[in-house]
């Protein structure tokens, strides 16, 4: 006859576990037009990611802010009759207690 042996083990003590606050870093991205990116087109939508926030803006060749419109989960600014050549791309984010946060400039050719 087998005789079966029960494994006694200490008694699981309870894991601590320890909360923090999580702050998700504010954050606003060029997607579209990537870096250096050939644009051929005579209209483009530039695409910007974001986390939460009121308002974005989009300056081309630091000139004066354009608004941008909210759809399907991201900025679009409609960019037409523009001129061939280099041109830098900045965005800028609306918080909701009247502080801005600046994208990276994203840099695109119009060819």
């Amino acid at each position: 006859m087998l005789k079966l042996a029960n494994r006694k083990t200490a008694p699981k003590t309870a894991a601590k576990t320890k909360t923090t606050a999580v702050l998700t870093p504010d954050y606003v991205v060029l997607d579209y037009p990537k870096n250096l990116e050939p644009i051929t087109a005579r209209h483009y939508a530039v695409r910007v990611g974001s986390c939460d926030c009121v308002g974005m803006d989009l300056s081309i060749d630091d000139q004066p802010w354009q608004p941008c419109r909210w759809a399907v989960g991201y900025w679009w600014f409609d960019w037409n009759n523009f001129a061939p050549g280099t041109h830098q791309l900045v965005a800028r984010m609306h918080k909701s207690n009247g502080d801005y946060v600046l994208s990276k400039r994203r840099r695109c050719k119009v060819v």
